[in-house]
Formats: structure tokens, sequence, C-alpha cells
């Protein structure tokens, strides 16, 4: 009888083991699936690539700037963001705070930066906190569902 508790706990050890081994994999695979789609995010808005920058999103994401407003859907996404990109935002930059996968959507508390046009020769920063939900589509494609930030001093 207790040589079976003692088989019984050292297979349960072995399974805990493995288990943990594969959450930390997996925290380590979605880390690097949010630090890709981060990149993306970044590389498009830094080009100015509206067009590709809306497709990142679903038709009907939502995305809510830090003042108060809602917006819905690709087509006020992109006005927003030509908004700032013409209004000289630039070197926009997201670092992972923690993310948390499950199954096929991904969350993000991040934090972001970006830089301003320069003004009388000082280039001005800002950044805070943003959280995103992405989610796969049934195509493949990771899309955002709910972009939300604030900005800090």
């Amino acid at each position: 009888m207790n040589i079976q508790v003692l088989v019984k706990s050292c297979i349960a050890a072995v399974i805990l083991s493995v288990s943990g081994l594969t959450f930390a994999e997996s925290n380590l695979d979605n880390r690097q699936l949010a630090e890709q789609l981060n990149q993306k995010w970044d590389d498009l808005f830094n080009k100015g690539d509206l067009s590709a920058l809306t497709q990142l999103y679903n038709e009907q994401a939502v995305i809510s700037p830090g003042n108060g407003q809602v917006l819905k859907g690709q087509q006020a996404i992109a006005e927003l963001f030509k908004g700032f990109i013409d209004g000289g935002v630039h070197s926009h930059k997201i670092s992972i705070i923690e993310i948390e996968r499950e199954g096929n959507v991904l969350y993000q508390v991040s934090n972001w930066q970006a830089s301003g046009q320069a003004q009388d020769g000082v280039i001005p920063t800002f950044g805070g906190v943003v959280t995103l939900v992405s989610k796969l589509n049934e195509a493949g494609e990771w899309k955002l569902q709910v972009h939300s930030w604030n900005m800090g001093k």
C-alpha cells in the first residue's frame, strides 16, 4: 500500500513537472506572439501605412484613445490614427507588461511610448498603458478586437 502511494506521488510529481514546463513554454510562446503582433503594429504605424494598420483590426473592433471616447470599426480607427500620424506622432513602441491567452484570445497589458513633432528643437515624448485584446479568426489571422489606452505624464 505504501509503495502504491509512493508510485502515485512520483507519477503526480512528474506530471506536475511536465505540465509546469508546458505552461512556461506556452507563456513564452504567447509572449513571442504578442511581441510579433506589437512589432507589426509599431512598424505599420511608424511607416504611416494606415491601410495595413487598419487591417490588423477586426471589422467591428472597439478602440478607446483614453479621452472618454469609444470608436468602433475600421474606418473610425483609420481616421483616428491618420490624425496622429498627420500630427507628427512617430517612433511608437509597445512593451509588454503582462499577457494571458485563453484559447483563441490573447489579452495584453503593455506600456506604450511615442514621440511627437519637434517644437523649438525639442521632441516631445509621451506614453502610458495600453490594453489589447486580439482574437485568432477562422483564417488563422490575429485581429485586434479591443484597443484602449491612457496617457501618463
